[in-house]
């Protein structure tokens, strides 16, 4: 897999370059992407991350990591992750670096890329995600590819001295199909091929 294309976006395969794009990207004070980094991990430095590049198994077919390109740039991150081909499923998770690069419909093109993918070439059944949900932006571009809200896990993450719950959302490779039909038949664009 070289790459899967969007309407707007193009996912390809991590570079080494792309680890310090993100490293740098980190080292910003975006405040709203500071709290919401908190649910991937703890800070690291750029030897670490380039270190953990270095060491992923290209062979491990449980997860799927890929960088968002938009505008000849990397502007973020998308994956599939627990990949679990004997239930056909899989979880999600995106990131959009800067803030300059949000609300621009990168999100919603690389998230429906992704699942589009994953439905018609790897086969899966199901992705499923979960949000903080006081992420009003992300539900938003989750419900807008068709992602559906199934429950909340109750105190789950712990952050700045509190605990905050996470909002599962999920899709069926039917339901996603048939929106995309609908998108089709309403003449809105709809994902390439990949």
């Amino acid at each position: 897999m070289a790459w899967i294309t969007g309407d707007r976006v193009l996912l390809r395969a991590w570079e080494r370059d792309d680890v310090r794009i993100r490293w740098e990207t980190d080292q910003t004070p975006d405040a709203t992407e500071l709290r919401l980094r908190d649910w991937h991990g703890p800070p690291r430095s750029l030897a670490a991350r380039e270190a953990e590049f270095e060491a992923i198994d290209p062979d491990d077919e449980s997860v799927v990591a890929l960088v968002i390109v938009a505008e000849d740039r990397v502007i973020g991150d998308v994956r599939l992750f627990d990949i679990d081909r004997r239930n056909r499923m899989g979880r999600l998770g995106i990131s959009i670096w800067r803030a300059e690069d949000r609300n621009r419909g990168y999100g919603s093109d690389a998230v429906t890329a992704l699942v589009r993918w994953a439905f018609r070439e790897l086969n899966l059944h199901r992705v499923e995600l979960t949000v903080d949900p006081s992420n009003a932006r992300a539900i938003h571009v989750y419900e807008k590819v068709g992602f559906v809200r199934e429950g909340v896990l109750r105190e789950t993450h712990y952050a700045e001295g509190a605990y905050s719950d996470a909002l599962v959302m999920g899709v069926l490779d039917h339901e996603f199909e048939s929106r995309l039909q609908k998108r089709r038949e309403e003449g809105a664009p709809s994902v390439r091929q990949a």
